[in-house]
């Protein structure tokens, strides 16, 4: 397999697969860096395990996946840093904030301090997280059922001036 096709997976992973035990061990491990970035560090490690040597990777992220999957997102409401997400469960679906926040994390791995803002309505929610982890949240919400209920999770629409 080549080193794109390798990437592509490692981030299709990222972003769908539950990776909690990896997560545990990655805090595991961390705890034997003695210094900071030991994170970074230890994704480098992997990524060098795993392709190898990419001196002659294109490193432009973009030019990894197909036009279709990537620019074609854009988050209209940004405010300090954080993207608001919309998804289509609330009061009626007995939805609550710790709910969504539970989900979230479970999902997408980020932690739950960095989640901001909750909005829960009676039949949808907005919620934040940091703009740079916003797609990621989108995409680990992708074919996902809350309650028994399948979701969808979209940028939410620029909200209108009061």
């Amino acid at each position: 397999m080549n080193q794109k096709k390798k990437v592509e997976k490692i981030l299709e992973s990222a972003v769908t697969d539950d990776l909690s035990m990896y997560v545990d061990l990655v805090k595991q491990l961390k705890k034997k860096l003695p210094f900071f970035g030991g994170t970074k560090r230890l994704a480098a490690a992997l990524l060098k395990e795993q392709l190898g040597d990419i001196s002659k990777l294109d490193m432009d992220i973009h030019s990894l996946f197909n036009k279709e999957e990537t620019g074609q997102i854009v988050f209209e409401d940004i405010k300090d840093g954080r993207a608001r997400l919309f998804i289509n469960v609330g009061k009626n679906q007995r939805v609550n904030p710790g709910d969504l926040i539970r989900e979230i994390v479970k999902r997408s791995a980020i932690d739950g301090k960095l989640i901001g803002k909750i909005d829960v309505h009676s039949a949808y929610s907005f919620f934040e997280v940091p703009e740079n982890f916003a797609e990621l949240v989108l995409h680990s919400f992708d074919g996902a059922k809350i309650k028994g209920i399948s979701v969808v999770v979209e940028p939410a629409k620029k909200r209108k001036s009061k």
